[in-house]
């Protein structure tokens, strides 16, 4: 009876937060009957489930809910605000009262009178059954639920085999580094490689068990909202979009509060009283959009109103009257800075204390939870039309695209969400600057506070500064700040694990994981090792000495960023920063160039090669730009990388020469300007040829997915599930299969009985 009791407790939980906004929208549309029915199908259910399990009081207050909506559904009863109040209500006594089942405590005291009263206007019996019809009950029994199967398993579970699975992937790694340190054995290379596909899909498969629809999060909003603006007396309407995309399952219950207070600030803050928007020649109702949506591998979460939007000066004059900031620092604040200062800890806006804001705890703390998550968040707001926050993250929790890095002989993970950029001590464009015991450094003309890992972690001195290697990482505000290391590693994909609760209590690092080879590595927290070193003084002092450069130095610093480099033939080239996905080095011999197109092998993908030029191609190791438009990925050859700059100057057109956008001047030298878009618009067909054919199976199929699946991709294909098919994929059926090909143009059956090849088409 106890596994039971925890499958009601688990789906009528479930049940509860789909119902609670197709209730608020029920309400906005009373004539959907889809809603109406699915409400009513909740209390139904959960009143037959009160019954077996006899729970009295509960099955008393589903049964007048029941009743209620019957009332409705059969058109002798209108609903009305008073009538979903009420119903709120009742699935809230119902939630308290699922929560005391769970923790195995009696029901809340009280008594449900009062409710049942608010509901039961027609004063029926309270022991009268709601009877379906015989029409209803054969409609149901003829159109039975055609939704996944599902079953429910302990997230804890969940998180052990997803640990077991990455510590295989590691041994995998450890393997192929001591494969290739043996040299070819052909014995053993064919039999690995099908080990890395399966163990891919594997990997793959288990991380997806973790995810979870965004939609469970935002179920919820809708009643949030409503009751929050009948408190403060407005009327906003909620859209909420994306509820498809996919999002870790603990992921979402780190977002939970930092949404829920966005919200509720929105609502508070931003959206004006009807008198106020009627005034200003808006509706009357309000408008709150939230959407979600997957941009790579971050999934991009936005919240706007058509409020009256954030007053930059009205911030800045509360932070200088809270003593934030000195009246004296703020004319060398943007506007966007002035506005930034939301999230300063301890400011608010709202001039008395509700219960709904204005104690100066909140935005802060939003901003300090989405970093720690490895996320973003950025505001831009116009005044008198709206606000709008994106909070970027990450898929999941437990892989983060990291930077090792190595301080005073020790290794460290930064996540690769808070970088800007990589450069060397000695670097031309970088300036190092004393200014009392702060270090800084100028980079390109842009003064920012630099920290000395190895002295804020507390294991040795800084080094010389021309030996060092800067990351330029950007915290919170915007902020910019530099750390100094000894040496940068290399890009990894981590599992981040949680420390034990000494380590966190240093408030440097955020969890740990293990490299490759099985050694173990700590995840910096930056924002906290930031905080550490005292970054929020050093950048008023930055900002001192910023402020007293001339406005000629400042406008000189306005352009679009560049990579610059010298070209495969020698030349001095540039190519826009915004299309280099990443630089890397690879061997001589990963170059093709006797194949029909220039090709080179890069993360163990294919991708066609530009820039080779008419120059030889150096030996060794030599840089290659993998270059990315969102959708395609080509790589592009050079011999040497410059620096960055910033193209401010006009770009003059070069005829004759269709790879190059033109030549501008750069300092007092000219640089030639890659043209982006025309290399993608020429590579994207041979893209195409070196992507993996696509081999349509039906995946359900048990005997196909255990033994034809892992013979087609040894042969190189991808496989997808037959009915996905595209119209240049082949398709593989057996002949007991009737299900549909897709767009396959190319079928091949599988067939059992040899005699049927002679007579098949």
């Amino acid at each position: 009876m106890d596994d039971l009791l925890a499958d009601f407790v688990a789906e009528t939980r479930e049940m509860l937060q789909a119902i609670e906004g197709e209730l608020v929208a029920w309400e906005g549309d009373p004539g959907d009957s889809g809603r109406l029915d699915a409400i009513f199908r909740f209390v139904h259910t959960v009143k037959g489930n009160c019954g077996f399990f006899d729970f009295p009081r509960l099955e008393k207050l589903s049964h007048v809910a029941e009743s209620a909506l019957a009332e409705v559904r059969a058109g002798r009863r209108t609903p009305d605000t008073a009538l979903v109040t009420g119903i709120l209500a009742v699935i809230d006594r119902i939630t308290d009262m699922i929560e005391a089942i769970e923790a195995g405590e009696d029901f809340p005291e009280g008594s449900e009178d009062t409710l049942i009263a608010a509901i039961d206007t027609c004063a029926k019996d309270d022991n009268i059954e709601t009877v379906e019809d015989e029409h209803e009950i054969r409609t149901r029994q003829a159109h039975p639920s055609k939704g996944p199967r599902s079953i429910r398993l302990p997230v804890a579970l969940l998180d052990q085999v997803m640990s077991g699975v990455s510590d295989i992937v590691l041994a995998r790694n450890e393997m192929a580094r001591r494969l290739k340190e043996s040299g070819s054995q052909p014995t053993l290379d064919g039999p690995f490689e099908r080990l890395s596909t399966m163990l891919e899909s594997l990997r793959e498969g288990v991380t997806r068990m973790r995810m979870q629809r965004i939609e469970h999060l935002f179920d919820a909003l809708p009643r949030l909202v409503r009751d929050l603006s009948a408190e403060l007396g407005k009327q906003v309407m909620i859209d909420v979009d994306g509820g498809d995309v996919e999002l870790d399952r603990e992921m979402i219950e780190m977002i939970r509060d930092p949404l829920t207070h966005i919200i509720r600030n929105a609502v508070d803050h931003g959206i004006e009283p009807p008198v106020e928007r009627l005034a200003a020649g808006k509706r009357e109702i309000a408008m709150l959009r939230i959407g979600a949506r997957q941009s790579g591998n971050r999934i991009l979460v936005t919240v706007s109103d058509d409020g009256r939007g954030i007053d930059a000066d009205k911030v800045a004059a509360k932070a200088v009257a809270d003593g934030v900031i000195a009246a004296t620092d703020l004319d060398a604040l943007s506007t966007e800075q002035k506005r930034a200062l939301i999230f300063t800890p301890g400011l608010s806006t709202s001039a008395d204390v509700t219960a709904v804001s204005g104690r100066g705890v909140g935005m802060d703390v939003v901003r300090a939870n989405i970093e720690r998550i490895g996320g973003t968040i950025e505001l831009a707001s116009t005044l008198g039309e709206g606000t709008r926050f994106i909070l970027s993250l990450p898929l999941t929790l437990s892989i983060v695209p990291a930077l090792t890095l190595a301080v005073a002989s020790q290794r460290f993970a930064v996540p690769r969400s808070y970088i800007e950029e990589i450069l060397h001590g000695a670097s031309r464009s970088i300036e190092h600057v004393q200014l009392g015991d702060s270090w800084v450094v100028d980079i390109r003309g842009i003064r920012v506070p630099c920290i000395a890992l190895s002295e804020a972690l507390g294991i040795g001195r800084r080094g010389p500064p021309d030996q060092s290697r800067i990351v330029l990482v950007r915290l919170a505000r915007g902020n910019l700040a530099a750390l100094a290391v000894d040496q940068v590693l290399d890009h990894e994909e981590l599992v981040v694990k949680p420390l034990a609760s000494a380590m966190m209590a240093l408030k440097s690092y955020s969890g740990s994981a293990l490299l490759d080879d099985g050694t173990p590595i700590l995840m910096l927290d930056v924002a906290a090792v930031a905080n550490r070193a005292g970054i929020a003084d050093k950048l008023a002092d930055v900002a001192h000495a910023q402020a007293g450069r001339d406005n000629h130095s400042a406008g000189s610093r306005q352009g679009e960023p560049v990579l610059t480099f010298t070209a495969i033939d020698g030349r001095l080239r540039a190519i826009r920063l915004s299309a280099v996905e990443r630089i890397m080095r690879v061997e001589r011999n990963a170059i093709d160039l006797g194949a029909a197109f220039p090709q080179v092998v890069l993360d163990r993908q294919l991708l066609p090669l530009a820039g080779t030029g008419n120059g030889e191609l150096p030996d060794g190791h030599m840089p290659v730009l993998r270059l990315t438009d969102g959708d395609t990925r080509i790589a592009y050859a050079v011999r040497e990388i410059l620096d960055k700059s910033l193209v401010s100057g006009d770009i003059v057109p070069a005829p004759g020469m269709p790879s190059l956008e033109g030549t501008v001047l750069l300092g007092d030298r000219p640089v030639e300007i890659v043209d982006a878009h025309r290399l993608f618009a020429e590579h994207t067909a041979r893209c195409q040829l070196l992507a993996h054919p696509a081999c349509g199976l039906d995946l359900e199929d048990g005997w196909t997915r255990s033994f034809l699946k892992p013979l087609v991709e040894a042969a190189g294909y991808r496989t997808v599930d037959v009915r996905e098919a595209g119209s240049d994929d082949i398709a593989i059926v057996t002949d007991a299969s009737t299900i549909a090909t897709g767009k396959a143009k190319h079928v091949i059956p599988v067939l059992t009985d040899p005699e049927m090849a002679s007579i098949t088409d």
